[in-house]
């Protein structure tokens, strides 16, 4: 067996590069087919010692082959710029698929584990280009109504307008969600846009805030306010949701809270105490009572409830 020659070709440092590439920059025919090279997408190689078959490298390999008028869509360009979405199971059993578009009279490719769509022309703010060929964030939502629940739409959404509000990318401005909701009208998902566009919210930090919201509205409790501002003496925190007129916090713990071990739970306790010294209740979750969220429901309801009451007894001031 011929020994295998590492790839030498200059100038190509990615992970996974086109075959056309590898030829022009003098890799031989016989080296760019050997088995130590592997095929993220029909066209490409990942490099010698580098895993193509993962979601990573088959999507690299994928924004390699489109052409002008093509897209990665829908929940694969939402994997790509980390926006918060349900995704399927991932592992050797599970097929890889990518959602791709094409701008008409554009086709999508004809690739095996592509889930093609078409939209209109005029429809996306801008067409995508490359590298990437990812829509804008307000696009890659509007996309997704096609495919996913309102609840998941609002998810996504507030995840990027309160990225845009810190000054991260990727995001968007609400007025950018309203201006792709009027440009998909007609578009498959469009009544799924408009359900979820007035329940979105800025000031949010991970996407269990968001759900905690919602259920805590389907419960009959009123909305609690995001990001809600707490004054403490000689500084003012902020806490996940909360109710202010009843200074009732609500604090959820995910998992990059314990990141830090002790440190952060020393960071944590103390700054809920310096609410707790303020006057303020302070409700703490965890992802395991997402699990069930009924139980926290009825201990915020059974909080609301004393303090309307304990509100309604201090009378008018």
């Amino acid at each position: 067996m011929r020994p295998l020659s590492p790839i030498n070709a200059p100038g190509l440092t990615a992970e996974v590069v086109r075959v056309s590439e590898l030829r022009d920059a003098g890799v031989k025919r016989w080296r760019r087919y050997c088995s130590d090279l592997d095929v993220p997408m029909r066209g490409t190689r990942a490099s010698p010692n580098i895993d193509g078959t993962t979601w990573k490298a088959r999507a690299a390999g994928l924004q390699l082959v489109l052409t002008p008028g093509q897209f990665v869509s829908r929940r694969s360009a939402a994997k790509l710029l980390e926006i918060p979405i349900p995704w399927a199971p991932e592992g050797p059993s599970v097929p890889i698929q990518f959602e791709v578009g094409a701008v008409r009279p554009r086709r999508p490719p004809d690739r095996r584990g592509v889930i093609a769509h078409q939209v209109l022309p005029g429809v996306l703010n801008s067409v995508p280009a490359a590298p990437n060929w990812l829509p804008e964030p307000a696009d890659v939502w509007a996309l997704m109504g096609a495919v996913v629940g309102v609840e998941d739409l609002v998810i996504a959404a507030d995840h990027l307008i309160s990225q845009v509000r810190k000054k991260q990318t990727p995001g968007c401005t609400f007025d950018q969600l309203v201006d792709a909701v009027d440009r998909f009208t007609g578009c498959r998902g469009v009544g799924r846009l408009r359900e979820a566009l007035p329940q979105v919210r800025g000031g949010v930090a991970s996407p269990p805030e968001t759900k905690v919201r919602l259920e805590a509205i389907r419960a009959g409790l009123p909305e609690p306010l995001t990001n809600c501002p707490v004054q403490t003496p000689g500084r003012r925190l902020h806490a996940d949701l909360g109710y202010p007129q009843w200074r009732i916090a609500i604090e959820y713990d995910g998992a990059y809270h314990f990141e830090n071990g002790a440190e952060q739970a020393k960071f944590n306790n103390e700054r809920r105490e310096r609410m707790r010294d303020a006057g303020w209740e302070v409700l703490v979750l965890t992802s395991h009572d997402l699990r069930n969220l009924r139980p926290f429901l009825a201990r915020l309801t059974r909080k609301i409830n004393t303090a309307r009451l304990q509100h309604s007894a201090a009378g008018p001031h």
